[in-house]
């Protein structure tokens, strides 16, 4: 019997010791690496220790032995605990905290045969040395398990707010722990038949057999596991937990980023109430519960998402405030809705845009407001082309386009009909006055020159200027503008005329 169990002892021992090893080299990759290797170097050194313990020819090796067990332990709670806070995302304990308990305890245990206060009396037992505790044993065992209920109690929490990937990660760091830790509170507090033997050192192949496979089966333990205060804290996105009467609870630093830019007096922000924090523009937006978009007072544009959080019987037990700054991302989109709107060559409005406006235009117009368009084409375009190249034509569409949109007023519209012709939509203005400001701009264009390689370019232009007429449409009106210019360019080009309502032209 003594042999079997010294043979466990011994395997247990070389296991932890191997496995302490193994573990070690990984140092650099994980910092949990560390702390495990630190447990099962104790747990070596204290199944090792006990098979000396059995084995040993006299009382006195034996109890030599059997003293030299303790800093195993302590090792292995020292180790436990620094592997629990790492894991469960705490900073992990200064070594020198650690280490005062151990050195205490080697101190003790090195001269308890003189004071007696670890062990009040040691005798030879069946199983090695049997030994009545004293004080100095008791605080050892009350800060051994002290120590290691609050490392579990972390570890707990943190499988409670892991991400649903990572729970298992805790689960079976607690599944190899639980059997030395069984051993040990059976040794410790139960008057066992086989009094002197210790299980825990043996329970520890458990120990190292789970935490094996786990590593082996990717059970990831080599990476600390990501808990959900962590994730939040790493969002961009502002996040704001509020309990039922709308204090805050909770924020990432996103949040306090955020409660900083739009109110820089408000300080700290646990505990306060809402109101007391943000912007007059976000009180009321926490009242309902959904999404929203809300413009800041410095022009900023902020997503707002409100969610209620509800118990199990129904009852709010607070608010969680998702925002997010959009403001870029509403200025791209208004960018890219002003581009699909907007001529690629001269950045005047495009045929689409231009239909749009007519109709929306001819319902004001309906209501008996004058609504005139003006048709521009540029003259001999092509010849130009054809000289000149297209870039020099490009060119001149460009010019025309700026003059253009320079002498409007701000709710007209000037858009590119297709090619070389343009419309001018002059809303609240009557034909006649459309074609007045018509001919100015002809006479602009005519004044202006471009220069090309083959020399100084003149271009000139002809328009037909329509008025929208009782019970027309949008088509119509564009019709009558192309007859009007069709007509001006037949009598000779670079003139304007003005379309009748019974299509007859008039002459400028």
């Amino acid at each position: 019997m003594r042999t079997a169990i010294v043979a466990l002892y011994a395997g247990a021992g070389l296991i932890a010791l191997v496995y302490a090893a193994l573990t070690y080299r990984r140092r650099s990759g994980t910092p949990l690496a560390l702390p495990l290797s630190l447990v099962m170097a104790g747990a070596a050194g204290w199944s090792l220790t006990s098979a000396c313990a059995l084995v040993a020819p006299t009382f006195g090796p034996a109890l030599g032995f059997h003293y030299a067990i303790f800093p195993g332990v302590a090792m292995v709670v020292a180790g436990f605990f620094w592997h629990t806070m790492v894991a469960s995302g705490h900073r992990p304990p200064r070594p020198a905290l650690i280490l005062i308990e151990p050195l205490l305890l080697v101190a003790v245990i090195a001269t308890d045969p003189w004071h007696h206060t670890f062990y009040r009396k040691v005798e030879a037992g069946s199983f090695g040395v049997v030994a009545q505790p004293g004080p100095g044993y008791w605080v050892h065992v009350l800060y051994g398990y002290v120590l290691m209920a609050v490392g579990t109690v972390l570890v707990i929490r943190a499988m409670r707010r892991a991400v649903r990937g990572q729970r298992r990660t805790y689960r079976w760091f607690l599944v190899g722990a639980i059997a030395p830790t069984a051993g040990n509170l059976v040794t410790v507090f139960l008057d066992v038949d086989m009094r002197g033997l210790d299980l825990t050192p043996v329970l520890f192949l458990v120990t190292g057999v789970v935490w094996w496979w786990s590593d082996r089966s990717g059970v990831t333990s080599e990476r600390v596991p990501v808990t959900y205060a962590q994730v939040i804290s790493a969002l961009s996105d502002a996040v704001m937990v509020l309990d039922p009467h709308g204090r805050f609870l909770d924020v990432n630093p996103a949040a306090t980023k955020l409660l900083a830019a739009v109110n820089p007096a408000g300080g700290a922000v646990i505990g306060k109430r809402w109101q007391e924090v943000a912007d007059p523009h976000f009180t009321a937006m926490v009242a309902d519960t959904g999404q929203t978009t809300i413009s800041g007072p410095s022009g900023e544009v902020y997503d707002f998402r409100v969610v209620k959080i509800e118990a199990a019987d129904g009852s709010s037990t607070g608010t969680v405030v998702v925002a997010r700054d959009i403001t870029e991302l509403e200025r791209l989109r208004a960018e890219l809705t002003e581009q699909a709107v907007r001529d690629g060559l001269t950045g005047v409005y495009n045929r689409r845009q231009l239909d749009a406006v007519l109709e929306a235009q001819a319902h004001a117009a309906a209501e008996g407001h004058p609504l005139s368009i003006v048709m521009i084409d540029v003259d001999h375009f092509k010849a130009v082309n054809d000289r000149y190249g297209h870039a020099i034509g490009d060119q001149v569409l460009v010019h025309l386009a700026r003059q253009l949109t320079g002498s409007v007023r701000e709710c007209d519209m000037v858009a590119r009909y297709g090619g070389e012709e343009f419309v001018v939509v002059l809303p609240g203005v009557p034909a006649q006055a459309a074609a007045e400001r018509a001919d100015l701009w002809r006479r602009q264009c005519a004044a202006t020159s471009v220069e090309t390689p083959l020399g100084t370019l003149h271009v000139t232009f002809s328009a037909g200027v329509a008025q929208l007429t009782a019970g027309g449409s949008p088509d119509d009106l564009l019709r009558l503008a192309d007859e009007a210019l069709y007509r001006a360019k037949r009598a000779g080009r670079n003139q304007i005329l003005v379309a009748e309502p019974t299509s007859t032209s008039q002459h400028w």
